[in-house]
């Protein structure tokens, strides 16, 4: 089914790895890749009741100093990121620079956004309505913790930031719409930059996948448009079934 598919990954390393790493997930004929002229990440602001305050598109550049924790509005930096290394007996890791989930579109919808430019722009649609309510429901369900260790109280988020970053080719070329949904792990909360609980957002996840494949499903302007080139979407597998993919 057409949505969110996979898990929350989370992202350690480097803004420099992760410019690379979405970089590198799709074709150079794609023309959205980071650091085209004419694509970029998408950048924007959720606040507690998840409004969006404010968006921008940011240069590779700008979305390399964002991974670093650099505030790309302000230019402030959120904290500074831990890196791996060893304690005594223990390894430690680096700090979470994001937390990734991907919203995907099935190879026979890419094949059509491919032939059709109606139906391209009815999934850009799709896949952005559905990253807006990802980023709603995040808004209003992310916290904190605040406080020593053992002593620790939740707090809700109150603001926070997430960036989505469209590729329409897979690597090999083929058609393959999919957004690289990122969320931030530096939120506002207490007066202060502190780090986003990740393991809230693990337990959201399945809620997150639900909400954006229902979001791409019953999207009325995709569905529309595939039917006036007379096209429908199987209701089990998300396939278009006259493109013959539907098992």
């Amino acid at each position: 089914m057409s949505g969110v598919k996979g898990g929350v990954l989370l992202f350690r390393g480097s803004g420099v790895a992760a410019r690379r790493y979405v970089e590198a997930d799709r074709s150079r004929a794609d023309e959205y890749y980071l650091g085209a002229d004419d694509a970029v990440a998408e950048y924007a602001v959720i606040d507690a009741r998840g409004e969006v305050n404010a968006t921008r598109s940011l240069s590779a550049d700008e979305y390399e100093g964002w991974m670093d924790w650099i505030n790309p509005v302000t230019g402030e930096s959120m904290g500074v990121p831990r890196n791996p290394g060893t304690t005594p007996g223990k390894a430690r890791r680096g700090s979470p620079l994001f937390a990734e989930m991907t919203i995907n579109a099935p190879k026979s919808l890419s094949v059509a956004a491919a032939l059709h430019p109606e139906v391209s722009d009815a999934l850009d649609a799709a896949q952005q309505d559905a990253a807006s309510e990802i980023r709603r429901f995040l808004g209003q369900h992310s916290v904190t913790l605040a406080g020593p260790r053992g002593a620790q109280e939740v707090l809700p988020v109150e603001h926070m930031q997430t960036v989505a970053i469209t590729h329409k080719t897979s690597r090999a070329g083929d058609p393959h719409r999919h957004i690289h949904f990122q969320i931030g792990t530096r939120v506002w909360a207490g007066g202060k930059w502190r780090a986003l609980t990740t393991a809230a957002l693990f337990k959201q996840q399945g809620a997150i996948r639900a909400l954006g494949t229902a979001v791409i499903a019953a999207h009325p302007q995709l569905a529309a448009t595939l039917a006036e080139h007379g096209l429908t979407l199987d209701p089990v597998s998300g396939e278009v079934a006259e493109l013959g993919l539907v098992k």
